[in-house]
């Protein structure tokens, strides 16, 4: 009666256990993809009465004997099936259809969970995060260098304008480090440029330094017949080498060999002027649209530079671009903004256009539409998946946890993977067996009620077994101790 009594007291705690887990599933019946969990039993380790014994040519062999102690649960596994989608409108909402699982990451302990859960939102500095502030991951490049989208790290959704101001300190327009009053070189003087050794003289220290910069050129007309000096052009990234304080050599290749260096065959007439415009780590890209601030001073140009009006920027390198009045022209490079003295206040460059909505496609590029019509991808949600989805533990707030050893995407069967291994083998949406990403949408809990609730009615007529088998076994047992009465 003893083995009989521990055997239904077993059987009670396996189906309150099975009890919990009905319990939860319901709870989170509208918890956003919620995924169920299915509990598994499995019989306990039996006790050999008697062994079998094997037949032989003149008899039969006797069957074996064994008594089992019980029940235990031997899994409690989550089901990773799709749930319903609902439409909610809202642009930061997706759902994955599919498989995978969103990346996100705790900013201040910089620990990384996956999730199924897609109800974000954008705080107040632009990240794309979870209701708790974990911060979703992607491929992500600063603004404005969207042409590169090759950073992996926190989504940020840019707000309001779609690159940040640019300031620009006195005399960064024109180089006012070149001569006192911004020109280059002089073409009416004599000493302007040595046609036997194409060297530049200024008639003042230009203080151009470092060699190699970029720079562009353009004329303007002092007189009716001013010309560019033959074997120059406009708006012609040339690379300048500095052999003294007043002179100086051009080049078209940044190697600055002979090969390349430019060959001076007229003087020409008129005044180069500097179309160019440093700024250290300026972060432009070609075609990026920009204004001036309004309240500066500008400098004198050609065309005349307005705080009315966009321009175009042609990036020369990281630190020097120059503004064209057309995309068409700083596509091409042609007809530059021609800057005749330098600035002498600091000036504020601005975004042209500003950021009128932002749409998340399928794919998880996100678009940022802007004001004047046009549009850049701004980044792209990327997703992971697991061939082993059961290894992840939940974390609480629809994270999970424990992602380093359920054979991610790019992992070695056996081993486990960093954080760093965890984006990089991410993929875009749609690609590599992965779902994809409908915005303005969320996944529901795939927990099913009715199938719930018949596993609860059948929990429970196995609960009431077992208490009744307590009962029986402890009824049997006063039966026992009554006999020596």
């Amino acid at each position: 009666m003893i083995r009989s009594l521990n055997t239904a007291v077993l059987g009670v705690k396996q189906f309150q256990t099975a009890l919990d887990a009905i319990g939860n599933n319901l709870a989170n019946i509208n918890t956003i993809a919620y995924k169920s969990a299915r509990v598994d039993f499995t019989d306990t380790l039996a006790q050999t009465l008697r062994a079998p014994t094997p037949d032989t040519g003149m008899t039969s062999g006797s069957s074996g004997m064994q008594l089992g102690n019980g029940v235990k649960v031997s899994a409690i596994k989550n089901e990773f099936s799709q749930g319903a989608i609902k439409q909610t409108g809202v642009k930061t909402d997706l759902a994955i259809t599919g498989d995978g699982f969103f990346v996100v990451k705790d900013p201040i302990s910089e620990e990384y969970f996956v999730t199924r859960a897609g109800d974000f939102r954008t705080d107040s500095a632009g990240y794309l995060v979870t209701n708790e502030g974990k911060r979703v991951q992607g491929l992500n490049q600063l603004a404005p260098a969207y042409d590169n989208k090759t950073t992996l790290g926190d989504i940020k959704l840019d707000k309001g304008k779609y690159a940040s101001d640019k300031s620009l300190p006195a005399g960064a327009i024109g180089h006012s480090s070149l001569t006192t009053d911004g020109k280059v070189v002089s073409l009416s003087a004599a000493t302007g440029v040595n046609i036997a050794t194409d060297v530049f003289t200024t008639t003042v220290a230009h203080n151009l330094t470092p060699s190699g910069m970029a720079i562009t050129f353009g004329v303007i007309a002092d007189t009716a017949t001013a010309a560019m000096p033959t074997g120059l052009s406009t708006g012609t990234s040339y690379y300048l080498k500095v052999l003294s304080t007043t002179t100086f050599e051009l080049y078209t290749d940044s190697a600055m060999t002979a090969a390349n260096k430019v060959d001076i065959t007229g003087t020409g007439t008129g005044t180069i002027y500097d179309a160019t415009i440093m700024l250290t780590a300026h972060g432009y890209s070609n075609g990026n649209e920009v204004k001036f601030g309004t309240g500066t001073t500008l400098p004198t140009a050609d065309p005349a530079l307005s705080t009315a009006r966009s321009y175009f920027v042609r990036k020369l390198d990281a630190n020097h671009f120059t503004l064209h009045t057309t995309a068409a022209a700083a596509a091409a490079g042609s007809a530059p903004v021609l800057i005749k003295e330098p600035g002498t206040v600091a000036q504020t460059l601005v975004p042209g256009a500003e950021i009128s909505t932002v749409s998340i496609g399928a794919d998880g590029a996100i678009n940022m539409l802007l004001t004047d019509g046009t549009q850049y991808e701004r980044g792209r949600i990327m997703l992971q998946k697991f061939s082993n989805p059961n290894a992840l533990l939940k974390e609480g707030s629809n994270l999970y946890g424990n992602w380093s050893t359920a054979g991610a995407l790019g992992s070695t069967p056996g081993k486990s993977i960093d954080k760093t291994a965890l984006l990089k083998n991410s993929l875009e949406p749609g690609s590599g067996g992965l779902g994809r990403v409908a915005s303005g949408a969320l996944e529901l809990s795939n927990v099913d009620m009715a199938r719930e609730f018949s596993n609860m009615i059948k929990t429970q007529r196995a609960f009431q077994a077992n208490a009744r088998m307590i009962t029986t076994s402890d009824e049997i047992l006063k039966e026992m101790m009554a006999l020596k009465r």
